[in-house]
């Protein structure tokens, strides 16, 4: 623990003034060997049936599709059923089906029991991502990596949460979800936000769960260089600051790590497109399509600059906020009928396929083959250990892992993935974080189930069940009907279940785990100007990375 003694009181002594580490971003020196490169895109409440090379239906993803086609998708053996995509269907799973959650067990490979983060962090939080818990960036940092992270960040942000001592020498973005504060800009949301106050009018209250009081801030570094953010110009900025550090990185002599949290697909949606596409009338569609083109914007930048060594993993936190109405995406074929019919969403914040299945797509030309599936099962908890082995890092040890080293998997040498995965509880049914859904193969069985808020209102109740429901999602992708409690299959399935569970639970228990501080206090609210109603402050220039930065929160 001493090393997380001297970080914290580095950070306090910062804070106090006395010290002013440099980001420069003018690196120097090899490291011995060429390391790769790694891209990590993380897109916000995106459904699986959003990305075209999944579903056919979806006609806005032209730049990821094309990615899709020159490297690797995961997918079942359900495609032929179907007869979408030459490609078949994906079975990659976010490690929660909410925010803060999922980021975490990307950061640390460990489930939310492990890691201490069972649902997301407010405003005013005073605590995030336990400090004992070590972050991917920690780990590459440490093997000679530069490490950069761009966009929504959301595992605290008060004192050393920041993800500037969290292993990221370069930090440009918004430390929470972009509808948790208001702006001037407010775009699209169900129901609809309003704008900041202006003048000295304070914000009037209002229902349906917006942010009026204090202004969206944006951050790099430590400096709050916007409040409130405008985001019209969000994802222009966010590929602006991802292509200035991608080539400076690339000239620097180092190995380098960028992980980008988009805003999209999360509510609000922006307004840009009114501009940019006048015919369309579907504001969804535009913002998927904006989205599109700026991840297509970072594979180009990748291509020109270090494509043969660069490894760029895109994939989305949780399936889609069906509460948005409208303004929610695609579950594809995952529908989740069984819930439907009981009441609510099965989507985010739900265990079912439609709060779990995600998109995900992996590219390295000349590493991973061209055009290739893979039925293996995969989680994003596996992003960790598997970026770690290729980058010849160690796993930190004391502690366990949920997640896997997919290389293998990856360049076509094995379809071996998990046998099993666990879905926390996201906030659905159940208790933050507790592991009552557990997928066995092709089998997924059901402990508690609930819907989240839908489109019209309606919320599905709690239930528990023992036994478990189960379901063969081999044959029962829309998971409408659950296995005969009274059939063989039943009875083959269920012992393998409850074998594996509580085997997790007895590893977890005698693990190394954290506890995340979910204390809240209004002087944690980002504020560049208390003075200001909504904190408003002038916008800095932000043409250029900084040389260095101000320690100043």
């Amino acid at each position: 623990m001493a090393w997380l003694f001297f970080k914290v009181l580095w950070v306090g002594v910062s804070f106090l003034g006395c010290l002013f580490p440099l980001v420069n971003f003018h690196f120097s020196g090899e490291t011995g060997g060429q390391k790769p490169n790694f891209v990590i895109i993380l897109a916000d409440d995106m459904g699986w049936g959003d990305l075209g090379a999944n579903w056919a239906e979806t006609k806005d993803t032209a730049n990821l599709d094309k990615m899709a086609a020159e490297g690797m998708r995961h997918s079942a053996s359900w495609d032929r059923q179907f007869h979408i995509s030459a490609l078949g269907f994906v079975d990659f799973h976010a490690a929660a089906s909410t925010c803060s959650p999922s980021r975490a067990s990307l950061l640390t490979g460990r489930l939310g029991l492990r890691n201490g983060v069972t649902h997301n962090f407010a405003v005013t939080s005073v605590g995030g991502l336990p400090l004992n818990e070590t972050t991917l960036a920690e780990v590459l940092q440490q093997a000679g990596y530069v490490t950069g992270m761009i966009g929504k960040w959301h595992l605290g942000h008060h004192g050393s949460y920041h993800p500037n001592f969290r292993g990221f020498d370069y930090y440009f973005g918004i430390p929470y979800s972009h509808d948790m504060g208001c702006t001037d800009t407010p775009g699209y949301n169900h129901p609809p936000c309003p704008a900041c106050p202006q003048g000295d009018r304070p914000s009037r209250s209002h229902k349906g769960g917006c942010y009026t009081k204090v202004a969206l801030p944006l951050y790099e570094n430590l400096d709050i260089v916007e409040q409130p953010v405008n985001l019209s110009s969000l994802a222009h900025m966010y590929a602006e600051k991802a292509t200035q550090f991608i080539q400076r990185a690339s000239t620097s002599g180092r190995p380098f790590l960028l992980y980008l949290g988009l805003a999209h697909m999360h509510v609000p949606l922006t307004r840009t497109w009114q501009s940019a596409d006048p015919q369309s009338r579907h504001p969804y569609a535009a913002d998927l399509r904006e989205m599109d083109s700026l991840v297509g914007r970072i594979k180009d930048i990748v291509d020109h600059t270090a494509k043969e060594n660069t490894f760029i993993w895109f994939t989305g936190d949780n399936g889609p906020w069906a509460q948005k109405c409208e303004l929610a995406g695609s579950l594809g074929p995952f529908a989740g009928l069984w819930q439907v019919h009981q009441g609510g969403s099965p989507a985010k914040q739900t265990t079912w396929e439609g709060g779990h299945r995600v998109p995900a797509v992996a590219y390295w030309p000349g590493r991973i083959p061209f055009n290739v599936t893979s039925t293996a099962l995969l989680s994003m908890l596996d992003i960790f250990p598997t970026v770690v082995a290729l980058a010849g890092a160690t796993l930190p040890r004391g502690r366990r892992f949920d997640g896997l080293d997919a290389s293998e998997v990856l360049f076509g040498r094995s379809q071996t993935g998990h046998r099993v995965l666990f879905h926390p509880n996201s906030g659905a049914a159940g208790e933050y974080g507790a592991l009552q859904t557990v997928r066995l193969g092709h089998y997924k069985a059901f402990y508690i189930t609930g819907g989240a808020a839908a489109c019209d209102g309606s919320v599905g109740p709690a239930q528990c069940h023992e036994p478990p429901l189960v379901f063969n999602l081999e044959d029962d992708v829309a998971e409408a009907v659950p296995l005969d409690t009274g059939s063989a299959e039943y009875w083959s399935v269920l012992p393998t279940v409850r074998e594996a569970l509580a085997g997790v639970l007895h590893d977890i228990a005698d693990d190394n785990t954290s506890r995340a501080d979910y204390a809240q206090d209004p002087s944690a609210t980002p504020c560049c100007d208390p003075h200001h109603v909504a904190c408003r402050c002038q916008a800095a220039s932000q043409t250029d990375l900084p040389t260095s930065r101000n320690v100043r929160q």
